[in-house]
């Protein structure tokens, strides 16, 4: 049996990213389906590391239940929708560096 996970990480764009440079850092939350919270970290990870992102910080892990469904906004949403159909998902919160740096 899968169950929906959130995972949520503080990452920074990896030397291969298109963004590496001018993006600082960024929350990624990432919603997965798995078996296992050891399994959907695990997972998330590897998911982060093929966008080129590097996990600086795991800040948290939830299950998914119906009623948050519900309650999502359209962006968690739309991740939540894309992680049903192809079993991972993520977005992306970042910002800038700081301009003197």
């Amino acid at each position: 049996m899968q169950y929906p996970f959130l995972f949520q990480y503080k990452v920074q764009p990896a030397a291969g990213h298109s963004d590496w440079g001018k993006v600082a850092g960024a929350i990624a939350t990432v919603m997965v389906f798995a078996d296992s919270g050891a399994q959907g970290r695990s997972r998330s990870v590897r998911y982060l590391a093929g966008k080129h992102y590097e996990v600086v910080e795991f800040l948290r892990a939830m299950i998914v239940c119906p009623h948050q469904v519900a309650n999502f906004d359209t962006a968690l949403g739309k991740v939540y929708r894309e992680a049903e159909l192809f079993g991972i998902s993520a977005c992306f919160d970042g910002w800038a560096g700081h301009p003197h740096h």
